[in-house]
């Protein structure tokens, strides 16, 4: 086996398992990102044009409080990317780099994944949160939802991968 320098993904699932039950435990409620994005999205609009973003029903429950930005889910998005920072600075592997297979050009790759982000960024507030929230929080629940939503998403992955499979031979 080749030595690596990432964490064994039995080691992280346990980790992340945990990281679970003690959010439950001290925040009172599970892993969840993409309601960090729909808060920004809403506290700019409503920054660059007051009064409008009030007006819309899915923005305005951001909007409620005197301090916004103050809010756990937010930080938790900040904290998770400032801690994948730390350890890949701290494992020596941080690289600035764009994987694309070798008949693709940059520019296609870069296109693909804002398209993909888009996508997948509506897709999650449509679903009412994204894979944290939806499979990992409703599944450890027992929710229905949530093994559904896995289900469907590994179905996507699998068909999306088969689609695009030749942009990266």
């Amino acid at each position: 086996m080749k030595n690596s320098r990432f964490w064994s993904p039995y080691v992280a699932g346990t980790l992340l398992g945990l990281t679970l039950l003690a959010t439950f435990f001290v925040a009172g409620r599970g892993l969840g990102a993409s309601g960090a994005f729909s808060l920004v999205t809403g506290v700019g609009l409503n920054a660059v044009t007051p009064g409008y973003a009030a007006s819309l029903k899915y923005l305005s429950q951001y909007l409620g409080s005197p301090a916004p930005l103050m809010n756990w889910n937010l930080f938790m998005v900040i904290g998770v990317f400032l801690g994948a920072l730390a350890g890949a600075l701290s494992s020596r592997t941080f690289k600035v780099m764009f994987d694309k297979g070798a008949s693709m050009s940059l520019g296609t790759r870069l296109v693909t994944t804002f398209t993909g982000g888009i996508m997948i960024g509506f897709a999650a507030r449509l679903a009412r949160g994204c894979t944290s929230g939806v499979a990992l929080t409703g599944g450890a629940q027992l929710a229905v939802s949530g093994w559904i939503f896995v289900l469907a998403m590994f179905a996507a992955g699998f068909l999306v991968a088969a689609i695009f499979r030749r942009l990266w031979s």
